[in-house]
């Protein structure tokens, strides 16, 4: 991985996260949707209510689990600017790891989810709203580099062919969760999404036939 190991304190963060929602998600499959209350997830994960309340605003985030978002400040700075590489499928890969990075990773935890969403249609219409947004927070971005770098394309044109990038950057983002989740290795998502934006550059540069 790029980064280094978190601190204990970033750990024992992550650790309560996922418990929390590991729980509810188990409650969800166990008991059914109803049955599941922040008393009872916090009773199952051993936190308090009030804990339970430091990590998400109600039953339905711990079900859903974190939103994808952009890193913002000096990545997100330095992407717009035409960084870190001058490519900008490369790039958005780049960009879409500091994102994947504070997710919890948990194999797990995605197949339960899937599990629940497949049950919980209203549930399932908030995760595709989430994603909508983050395609749009993207495009927004990748508007902001090309209107960065002088592009001459119209405001029309150039709001398409940032809402392609947006749409092929997601597309690597899932094929990513696919194999990673999927894998039986001890590698990690973030491994995965750089590999896989490793082999969309190959496609794109036509270097595999």
């Amino acid at each position: 991985m790029s980064d280094a190991e978190p601190g204990l304190r970033e750990r024992k963060r992550r650790a309560t996260r996922l418990a929390i929602q590991q729980a509810a998600l188990r409650i969800a499959i166990e008991d059914g949707l109803p049955a599941v209350t922040v008393d009872e997830i916090s009773r199952r994960a051993d936190i308090s209510p009030r804990t339970f309340f430091n990590y998400f605003p109600n039953k339905e985030g711990a079900l859903l689990g974190d939103d994808p978002t952009l890193p913002d400040g000096e990545t997100l700075a330095d992407f717009v600017s035409g960084g870190p590489t001058g490519e900008l499928l490369a790039d958005l890969g780049s960009l879409l790891v500091h994102s994947t990075r504070e997710l919890i990773e948990e194999r797990g935890l995605i197949e339960e989810r899937q599990q629940v969403l497949r049950g919980a249609p209203e549930l399932f219409s908030r995760r595709m709203a989430s994603m909508k947004e983050f395609q749009a927070e993207i495009e927004r971005a990748v508007v902001a580099r090309l209107e960065h770098a002088g592009t001459d394309l119209d405001e029309g044109a150039l709001r398409r062919r940032a809402r392609l990038a947006s749409l092929v950057a997601l597309a690597t983002l899932r094929h990513a969760w696919w194999e990673w989740s999927d894998g039986d290795t001890e590698t990690h998502l973030v491994d995965e999404l750089e590999r896989s934006f490793a082999d969309l550059e190959a496609l794109v540069s036509r270097s595999l036939v």
